[in-house]
């Protein structure tokens, strides 16, 4: 399952510049459908507002011109994540090598993250003590899910919106239920979402492992997580 996400202003500018530095793949399918399958192309350069691709589709032949005008979504994916955005094609190169086409920058860029872990609803409030770097006093949520490879934490939307950005690394510290210990993971926050009251956020965590102590306590965490199942609640579906 993919959960799509807006990327804020500042974390479209830097994507769109990782796809230009690294000249990422595209996908490309023009609306309506004007192919049996979508173009391929790569992002070679920008020029002000435009986004310079050239053709890969190599024995294709097929009419540009006709392109001019069209909308089309675009798919990439970079460090394994999956982007998506909506553009219109602005003008096409068809007598150059490779062929080309210019596609307005688009006004928006999504990440869709797969989820890829069953994870397990807590029966009772269980805090969990977020850390952020450079900020000074930590902030508390509850926890939502939690799994092998991260959790899902409900926090306030007021005060954490704008400093839980989709790529931030953020410490969890938190205890299950039934254990007396204190986990500590470095975590990277993977998703966000509106709860349905509006004043709080869903945001999900990967838990990152980049040391000895962290592969430690994540393996242990784990553990528990496969053989102490009884004060959880299996539900259906993938995590956040």
């Amino acid at each position: 399952m993919l959960v799509a996400l807006d990327l804020t202003a500042r974390q479209a500018a830097r994507v769109l510049a990782q796809a230009l530095q690294t000249h990422a793949k595209l996908e490309i399918e023009p609306r309506p459908e004007y192919f049996e399958s979508p173009l391929w192309g790569r992002l070679e350069s920008r020029v002000q507002d435009l986004l310079i691709v050239h053709l890969v589709d190599a024995g294709r032949e097929f009419p540009l011109a006709a392109l001019i005008g069209a909308m089309c979504d675009v798919r990439t994916i970079m460090s394994g994540q999956f982007y998506m955005f909506t553009t219109v094609i602005v003008d096409t190169g068809e007598g150059t090598a490779p062929r080309r086409l210019c596609l307005a920058v688009p006004d928006a860029i999504q990440v869709a993250n797969r989820r890829r872990h069953t994870r397990k609803n807590p029966i009772e409030p269980v805090p969990v003590r977020l850390t952020l770097p450079g900020v000074g006093e930590p902030f508390v949520g509850h926890l939502a899910n939690i799994g092998r490879g991260g959790l899902g934490c409900r926090v306030l939307q007021r005060e954490l919106d704008e400093l839980l950005l989709i790529g931030n690394e953020v410490r969890l510290e938190f205890m299950l239920p039934w254990m007396s210990r204190v986990y500590s993971l470095p975590s990277e926050v993977c998703s966000k979402t509106l709860s349905h009251d509006k004043d709080h956020l869903l945001v999900g965590f990967e838990f990152c492992a980049p040391d000895a102590a962290a592969q430690a306590t994540l393996e242990l965490l784990r553990s528990v997580l496969d053989n102490e199942t009884q004060r959880l609640t299996e539900i259906d579906g993938e995590p956040l």
